[in-house]
């Protein structure tokens, strides 16, 4: 019953105004979604072949005439008719209504119990919408807002707009030709909610437009409704909510993208170019969940990399996994199947920024692999040596890097991500090496430093101090700064403190005070930047308290 009110009711005819308008009506009760949108008064016929909207007589009319016998008798029958025809109608809608819950009930829980019955038997899965919440519809605004939304959307979000096939979004959320539909309305809030500035510590993360999105996204999923579209406003919950550090609630959403992922069969589509059940599908369809699939991987990875031990929740790409192929042939529509390239050929190739990103989450996944085993500083060390076997893996992903640029340029911010993130998990793999050795020291550090790790700290302070100033110079620095950028300047400066041991020299308190700049600096956009800011200034504490 909770699913029906959800769903919403539904009538055969469309209403007057969508009629006179010449407009699509969606024909859902009490009023369809175009006339609320339009501030229109909705109204629907009430028996066959009527054209216009009957208006009720007034209580003077009423009262003024005088009814005989026959009349009254006549009224009372007309009127005993219409109400009946009212009930057989509402009684055939509600039908109707349920009819279509049940069935799509029936198809979904078919798909999932025995897949192969249900491609077989060449049974689908019946459209279903629901009803669009009032403060929802406030925040997607018109067709016109919309566009504005994926406009911005695509502007800040450079590394993540080559998740979405622009076509099929524009087909689901912006053609004016089609009503509304649910997945589509959805991922513009998404889109809306990721490029919306960093909430205030007051309210902890949690911003009206924040529950908006999750108790919306909550009531689609509840329907039962699986689509890649809602797959990819998750994705983009996850992001907003790691670079706002709302905890544990992006570890949580990850989760459950990955889940709904498999549910989907994107995982596999990294060994199997248009993986099981895709055949007839367009070919960049299946591409977009395969990018999908991978932005699963990364946020996934991402999460872990402040602890390596805890479990991931998606399975590790392998050696000859399919990457992404590259993004302007994927925006531009024209991939084909042999464009795909696997992971292992691909170190000699120059591809696109989003499969180099892949790429180098390969390579993180790597990093992870080889320190989640290992036990922690209070736990007895034993003979494994991450130098010595991580020596191979550092200088892949710094080869990886220097493949695609031969310079750490913030102002490229599609460049930077996966040089962000390669560079974090040679930051990792140094913070456990020093833990391995228990280093006590600045002597100690530096010796016990690789030569990757010093060259990684030299490229970000680098590129730190030219930032810091350029905005001293009155230039305007981009503000779209993405969320693994925070997270190399967050896992460099806590090197540099590590450096210090509590007793920095000159040089490493510039360093330091750069980098700190720097995360001030990204903390309108990130509130994690902040968080992070707390985290270093808890390690000095503790470093000069051990002296």
């Amino acid at each position: 019953m909770d699913l029906m009110k959800s769903a919403g009711r539904y009538t055969r005819t469309a209403c007057f105004p969508c009629r006179h308008s010449k407009r699509r009506c969606d024909k859902s009760l009490p009023a369809c979604q175009l006339c609320i949108r339009k501030g229109v008064e909705c109204s629907y016929p009430t028996r066959r072949a009527q054209k216009y909207v009957v208006l009720p007589q007034s209580s003077e009319t009423v009262q003024t005439t005088a009814p005989t016998r026959d009349n009254s008798t006549t009224s009372g029958v007309a009127r005993s008719s219409e109400s009946a025809s009212l009930e057989r109608q509402g009684s055939l809608e509600a039908s109707h209504a349920t009819d279509i819950v049940q069935s799509f009930a029936t198809a979904t829980a078919i798909q999932f119990i025995a897949p192969r019955i249900f491609r077989d038997a060449h049974l689908e899965i019946p459209r279903i919408n629901i009803a669009i919440p009032k403060d929802v519809a406030a925040h997607v605004g018109d067709l016109g807002q919309l566009h504005d939304i994926y406009a911005t959307f695509s502007s800040q979000a450079v590394i993540w707009t080559p998740v979405i096939f622009r076509k099929r979004f524009f087909n689901i959320a912006l053609n004016p030709l089609s009503p509304r539909r649910t997945e589509g309305v959805l991922m513009c809030l998404c889109m809306k909610l990721y490029c919306t500035p960093a909430p205030s510590y007051e309210d902890d993360g949690k911003r009206t437009l924040y529950k908006i999105v999750k108790e919306f996204y909550a009531e689609v999923e509840a329907t039962g409704i699986m689509s890649v579209c809602i797959l990819q406003s998750a994705l983009l919950i996850a992001v907003y909510e790691i670079g706002n550090a709302i905890y544990p609630a992006a570890y949580m959403t990850v989760g459950n993208c990955a889940r709904y992922g498999v549910a989907l069969g994107l995982d596999k589509l990294m060994v199997s170019l248009t993986g099981e059940g895709n055949l007839g599908k367009p070919w960049m369809e299946i591409e977009e969940m395969r990018r999908v699939w991978w932005g699963i991987l990364i946020l996934d990875r991402f999460l872990n990399l402040g602890n390596p031990s805890r479990c991931l929740t998606t399975k590790d790409p392998a050696y000859d996994d399919y990457l992404p192929v590259d993004d302007w042939i994927f925006l531009d529509a024209t991939a084909r199947p042999q464009d795909n390239i696997k992971i292992s050929a691909a170190f000699t190739l120059r591809m696109g920024p989003f499969a180099i990103l892949a790429q180098a989450t390969y390579l993180v996944n790597q990093a992870l692999n080889l320190v989640s085993p290992l036990p922690t500083q209070d736990q007895q060390v034993d003979s494994f040596d991450v130098g010595k076997e991580s020596a191979q893996l550092r200088r892949t992903i710094e080869a990886l890097v220097y493949l695609t640029k031969t310079e750490f340029d913030f102002r490229d911010l599609v460049t930077c991500c996966q040089a962000a993130i390669s560079y974090c998990a040679i930051l990792l793999l140094q913070e456990h090496h020093w833990q391995r050795v228990r280093i006590s020291s600045t002597e100690e550090a530096c010796f016990h430093l690789f030569a990757e790790s010093r060259h990684t700290l030299e490229i970000v302070t680098k590129m730190a101090t030219s930032m810091r100033k350029d905005a001293q110079e009155g230039r305007t620095l981009d503000e779209e700064f993405p969320v693994f950028l925070t997270q190399v300047i967050y896992q460099a400066a806590l090197a540099t403190i590590e450096m210090g041991q509590g007793n920095p020299d000159e040089q490493l308190r510039e360093r330091l005070e750069t980098f700190k700049w720097l995360l001030e600096h990204m903390r309108p956009k990130w509130r994690v930047a902040g968080i992070y800011l707390s985290i270093l200034q808890s390690k000095e504490v503790m470093l000069a308290a051990a002296l």
